[in-house]
Order: structure tokens, then sequence, then C-alpha cells
């Protein structure tokens, strides 16, 4: 019964974060067609995100969020979407 208990809660994250990956893609696709900009989904801190392309160069180059040597190029690799 525990371990029937802890496969729901690990289902239930697994379907939190295709909800949260989901409704990240759509405000993407959105704001990249009100505002004609580039659109990345990345996940930070476990979570799924959109930033501007050049918001990221920003933390890039700040080394908010990021080591030394992150690229947008290499984030866009690793992104889950990026809108066109």
């Amino acid at each position: 019964m525990i371990l029937q208990i802890l496969s729901w809660s690990i289902d239930l994250k697994r379907k939190q974060f295709d909800w949260r990956l989901k409704w990240a893609i759509r405000k993407a696709k959105r704001d990249s067609k009100a505002f004609n900009k580039k659109y990345l989904v990345i996940a930070l801190a476990g979570k799924p995100r959109v930033y501007q392309k050049s918001a990221l160069k920003d933390l890039i180059k700040r080394r908010k969020y990021f080591k030394k040597g992150t690229t947008v190029e290499k984030l866009e690799k690793m992104a889950y979407y990026v809108t066109t």
C-alpha cells in the first residue's frame, strides 16, 4: 500500500510538470505572435519557464543563473520548445 501511494505521488508530480510545460508552450507561442520575438521554454529550478531570447543573453552576461561558458545556442539545444 505504501508503494502504491508513492507511485501516485510520482505520477502526480509528472502530470503537474507536463501541465506546466503545456502552459509554458502556449504562453511562448502567444507571446511570440504578439511581440514577434523568439522565446524558449527551459526548465529552471525544476519548473518549465518561458524566456525571451534577448533576456537570456542578458542573464548569461550577468551570470545570474548560468555557469561560465553557457551560450544561447546551448540553451536552444536543451530547450523543450523554441518559437520561430
